[in-house]
């Protein structure tokens, strides 16, 4: 059984095609750009035509998703794309079971087969790219909550009177630590027109202002997470995303902040970890979502 899944994503949509247990046999990115959505998802169905035959499509995007539907209703890094209706668009046109989901329920649930085996029923995955999203897994099964909106991890307020944040609110921690704004606090520092990937470079190359700015990525990201442990308890938690192939500039401040923020026994039980294939999660979870 041969599945698709598709992760569309604020600069760009990966699709992947997959086998049953979560192997993934193709990978094909293409740019989001800055077109309307039926372009887009045109775009993507080019791709599609050229992958044979497959049973079913999982698509993961950010923002707030009817999933009993399959609408985007609104994403904050895909400002054009409100009440897309992307089930219906895709069924129409190849005739193949959709599944839409938010990307990072998507991640979570890939997440949960890859790298937790289904062992840990209390899980939680953090992606960490150009926004800031979570995906919660309760009992061994996705949370979603009573509108479909659950898991905005990206948009908790960290600070009231911080930044504002593409979703319109102020001081969230995807103000702090998405793409936008690690670009901004390395501005800060005397880093502009840069990056993350370039700032993460110059920072293992040992950039004083380079290491500053994932100094302050690790202590905020901290804040984030020790909420999300002191309220949810998880067995699990792990990162996914571009921005997670950082781990080594983060993890040891991560930890050293971890500490004084979350509950003494909460930290000691919960297990956690960069994903061993966080660039591909969204869409190989979407995948797996579509056969169930």
């Amino acid at each position: 059984m041969k599945l698709v899944g598709i992760d569309i994503g604020g600069t760009k949509i990966l699709i992947v095609l997959i086998d049953s247990s979560g192997i993934l046999k193709k990978r094909i990115e293409i740019p989001t750009t800055d077109a309307t959505p039926l372009i887009v998802c045109g775009r993507i169905l080019e791709q599609l035509k050229l992958l044979g035959s497959f049973e079913s499509i999982g698509i993961g995007s950010a923002g707030d998703i009817d999933n009993k539907n399959g609408i985007l209703r609104y994403s904050p890094n895909l400002y054009k794309w409100k009440n897309v209706k992307l089930k219906q668009y895709f069924e129409k046109k190849l005739t193949v079971p959709t599944v839409v989901d938010n990307d990072a329920n998507c991640a979570a649930y890939g997440s949960y087969i890859v790298d937790g085996k289904k062992k840990y029923k209390n899980f939680i995955t953090v992606t960490l790219g150009t926004g800031i999203g979570g995906g919660i897994i309760i009992n061994g099964k996705l949370f979603r909550g009573s509108t479909g909106s659950a898991g905005e991890i990206g948009h908790m307020t960290i600070n009231p009177d911080g930044p504002k944040c593409s979703c319109g609110n102020r001081g969230c921690l995807e103000a702090y630590i998405g793409a936008k704004g690690i670009i901004k606090t390395a501005a800060k520092m005397g880093l502009k027109n840069i990056t993350p990937a370039i700032i993460a470079d110059k920072a293992r190359k040992g950039n004083r202002q380079a290491i500053m700015v994932y100094k302050k990525f690790s202590e905020y990201l901290a804040v984030g997470i020790g909420n999300l442990i002191n309220i949810f308890n998880p067995d699990m938690l792990t990162f996914s995303g571009g921005v997670s192939n950082n781990w080594d500039l983060i993890e040891k401040r991560f930890f050293d902040e971890l500490k004084k923020r979350a509950f003494k026994t909460p930290l000691e039980h919960i297990k956690i970890i960069k994903s061993k294939n966080p660039e591909n999660l969204g869409a190989i979870g979407a995948a797996l979502l579509s056969k169930r």
